[in-house]
């Protein structure tokens, strides 16, 4: 069952792997681009990062809805997705949930930093308003012991 879903433009790294899955106390990590899917050595690198009781698979966006959807993923599972659009992309393709981090993003150009590891476009921040109007609550913070930061989505142009 995934317990935690996360926007993480590195997709796999040291705060993922030291704070959040101790924190959560994950069994398993799914991280799922359509880009690390269709390359094969990405995937094997990702998937090494997995060691005893921790379950490390990459997947595309559709397969990892039918991952996790089916409960194949672990008991306590992590879900990472690259950006916003292939969050809004699961969401949308029936994996549902009611919070959303947002631990990286980084739009060099026409971007507004939030926090330093938080810089979001104007697509994310309509994004972000659209999974706000779902009902799904945004959590920006890079690892649990952060206090989560306030977007302040822009509204309208």
């Amino acid at each position: 069952m995934v317990i935690f879903v996360r926007v993480d433009d590195r997709l796999l790294h040291g705060q993922i792997i030291c704070t959040w899955v101790p924190h959560i106390k994950a069994d398993a990590l799914v991280i799922a681009s359509d880009e690390a899917a269709r390359d094969s050595l990405v995937t094997d690198i990702i998937s090494s990062c997995g060691h005893k009781g921790l379950t490390v698979c990459v997947k595309s966006l559709k397969d990892a809805v039918a991952h996790v959807s089916t409960c194949e993923c672990g008991e306590r599972a992590i879900l990472i997705v690259g950006d916003l659009k292939d969050a809004m992309t699961v969401y949308e393709n029936g994996f549902r949930f009611e919070t959303l981090n947002l631990g990286n993003i980084h739009h060099e150009e026409g971007g507004r930093e939030v926090t330093p590891s938080i810089i979001i476009n104007p697509d994310d921040e309509e994004i972000i308003r659209r999974f706000e109007s779902l009902g799904v609550r945004i959590d920006i913070r890079d690892v649990p012991a952060s206090a989560p930061a306030r977007h302040g989505a822009r509204r309208g142009p």
